[in-house]
């Protein structure tokens, strides 16, 4: 499970970067090695649990006639997008504010060991959050396939 989230997320390594790809692969600045919690697997378990939850609210709880059409089943997918947005950008933000990425992939440095430059930005985690939503788009979709078939209303929807 761990490498699938981290495969699909690194096709968007370019949005958020390969800095933050190391720590979001769980970099371990001490021991040089990827031994810290990869996070590909917290956030794609997150993201994907937010889209299945929605796609069963809105083919099971929601269920009406009125709205089983096309549009209403867009809303459900710009809301699903919309809260994977923040999420992933809250949990790689918390990580970057509370200082557990490490300097080591935080921060380039010459050999005497000053900073050169900063590796990571704030907006590389916007990013990231960018990246989870577009994922969350697609396992809504797939979930939405899956799920739909037992709706007594909304069943035929989005198709």
């Amino acid at each position: 499970m761990n490498d699938i989230f981290a495969n699909i997320y690194l096709w968007f390594e370019g949005f958020y970067g390969s800095s933050l790809s190391e720590y979001l692969w769980g970099y371990n600045c001490a021991t040089e090695d990827y031994s810290n919690p990869q996070i590909f697997k917290q956030v794609g378990l997150m993201m994907s649990g937010i889209s299945l939850g929605i796609a069963l609210v809105y083919y099971y709880v929601i269920n009406h006639p009125e709205f089983a059409q096309f549009r209403h089943w867009f809303i459900m997918l710009i809301i699903t997008a919309v809260i994977n947005l923040f999420a992933g950008w809250g949990w790689v933000y918390s990580g970057f504010i509370n200082g557990e990425i490490g300097d080591c992939v935080m921060y380039a440095r010459e050999a005497s060991g000053s900073i050169i430059s900063q590796l990571i930005y704030a907006s590389d985690c916007w990013m990231f959050g960018v990246a989870n939503a577009i994922v969350s788009i697609g396992f809504f979709c797939i979930f939405s396939l899956i799920v739909k078939w037992k709706s007594s209303n909304a069943g035929h929807s989005p198709f």
